[in-house]
């Protein structure tokens, strides 16, 4: 029998099997990302932030758990997921935060669009960078993320920006010019966050974070919509400066111990 361009029966039913229903879910979110990255091209950065909202919500959050469900998960729906996630959680969030401050009137033009375009590159650079990065040089540590993870970035970058409360804050739209950089050179660091995947002591209040975050994003967009942003923000700085604390003490020590054998791998010649 023939194959085409000399594909193995194996090799064939692999491609046929790799994409599944999960990654239907992984394709909304996705599909998110594009959205919201084509709204920012008509100068609608708040209905971007929705699309990747919802994109999260009916794709991100779901593609796992129906992976898990199903017993499908496969390398292919992996390296998919990445793929959408960095679309949709970093480059869509970048081009809110081109959006929002090429309008800010902080600078005369050109440099308005300049510290536009510096301050999204500084989101997908050190992501970009951090993927690249852990791929070489691995912190094999199940459970926990290294860095603040991009999904974390792309919300709290989201949440600033279409914020009520930023333009009125001391500093205003100057604050983030600090802030959003800020995010980013965080991605890089090996600061320790924990995976909602797996079971840990006190993860509890964790989950209760979690469920937080799609009760309240959800009221506010079906009835306080004015103000989803002002709480994806707060949501996003109370998970980031607590969420480290479900980690047991023996947890953090075994954690740091990772981040050495990760950092001690040689890159290539």
């Amino acid at each position: 029998m023939f194959f085409p361009s000399g594909m193995a029966p194996e090799r064939s039913e692999r491609a046929r099997s790799m994409f599944g229903i999960k990654d239907v879910f992984t394709s909304i979110n996705l599909l998110g990302g594009v959205v919201a990255i084509a709204l920012c091209v008509e100068g609608r950065p708040f209905e971007a932030g929705v699309a990747v909202l919802l994109g999260f919500m009916f794709g991100d959050a779901l593609d796992g758990r129906v992976a898990r469900w199903l017993g499908t998960a496969n390398e292919f729906g992996g390296e998919f997921d990445t793929i959408a996630d960095h679309t949709a959680h970093v480059i869509a969030p970048a081009a809110i935060v081109y959006t929002v401050y090429k309008d800010a009137g902080l600078l005369e033009h050109p440099w308005d669009e300049i510290l536009a375009i510096a301050l999204s590159m500084s989101m997908v650079l050190a992501v970009s960078i951090r993927h690249a990065r852990n791929i070489v040089a691995p912190v094999e540590y199940q459970g926990v993320w290294a860095g603040l993870p991009r999904t974390v970035l792309g919300f709290w970058a989201i949440g600033y920006c279409n914020a009520a409360a930023a333009p009125a804050v001391p500093g205003g739209w100057w604050v983030g010019v600090v802030f959003i950089p800020g995010l980013a050179v965080a991605t890089l660091t090996y600061l320790p966050f924990p995976s909602h995947r797996i079971t840990r002591r006190h993860f509890w209040w964790v989950k209760a974070l979690l469920s937080l975050f799609f009760v309240a994003t959800s009221i506010s967009l079906l009835f306080y919509r004015a103000y989803l942003f002002d709480v994806i923000f707060l949501i996003m700085t109370i998970y980031s400066a607590i969420s480290w604390t479900s980690l047991t003490g023996e947890e953090r020590t075994a954690y740091a111990a990772a981040v050495a054998r990760g950092r001690s791998i040689p890159g290539p010649s």
